[in-house]
């Protein structure tokens, strides 16, 4: 396993933990008690269209930083968040704020997890998970962990860490994880947005790029594991 996290010298890593460790918490102080209200319902997907319709438009800077971080903290589920924010501001400002977001923190993750290592991810993230999925995406590269963003059968936020903790760069991560999130993020979103109106012409696409994806994954990565 490459980490990166020994490579760097001990006055560097400290600089770049502190500052990362400040930032957060003026952010969390900034938006805390709104943060939490949403966390404690993040489960139903009611009562926070219901909560983030109070806000107007400031709900968006509270949806942001609760996707954000339930990214960083992969016990947290966020699908929910995406189609809240679709229903309450539409497609198209919803659809930029959950892909931002969403890929923001993953690439958060991905350097918390290359700067500081194992120890601080397993705070995270289930250790078992890190192990198992380690082992499955040991030497593979972009397109596996492009695939691991847009098929259910990954854990996508902790797909994050495992991808630090590789010798995976974070220009490639960032491809892998920008092309990986704008499926499911347009289908989340769009659902919120539209519900069962959703248009016929976007089944059209969504199906059938679904269908391709699974043939994809199990000639390549299914096909490299025999």
């Amino acid at each position: 396993m490459i980490t990166h996290f020994h490579m760097l010298p001990q006055t560097t890593l400290r600089w770049r933990m502190g500052a990362i460790g400040v930032g957060s918490i003026m952010v969390i102080l900034l938006f805390w008690p709104s943060v939490w209200n949403l966390l404690r319902i993040v489960s139903d997907r009611d009562a926070v269209i219901a909560y983030l319709s109070q806000f107007g438009l400031a709900g968006m800077g509270v949806l942001g930083f609760v996707l954000v971080f339930q990214v960083i903290v992969a016990l947290i589920p966020g699908h929910v968040l995406m189609v809240a924010g679709g229903y309450v501001y539409g497609f198209v400002p919803a659809f930029c704020l959950n892909l931002l977001c969403t890929v923001g923190g993953s690439q958060l993750a991905f350097l918390l997890a290359r700067w500081a290592g194992r120890p601080v991810v397993e705070r995270l993230a289930p250790a078992d998970a890190l192990d198992k999925w380690q082992k499955v995406s040991a030497q593979k590269g972009l397109i596996f962990f492009m695939f691991s963003f847009m098929l259910p059968v990954f854990p996508a936020d902790v797909m994050n860490y495992v991808a630090g903790l590789s010798a995976l760069s974070w220009r490639k991560f960032l491809i892998a994880n920008l092309m990986g999130r704008i499926p499911g993020v347009v289908l989340l979103t769009a659902t919120g947005a539209y519900g069962y109106q959703l248009p016929a012409t976007a089944w059209l696409v969504i199906l059938p790029v679904a269908l391709l994806m699974f043939l994809i994954w199990r000639r390549v990565m299914i096909g490299r594991c025999r």
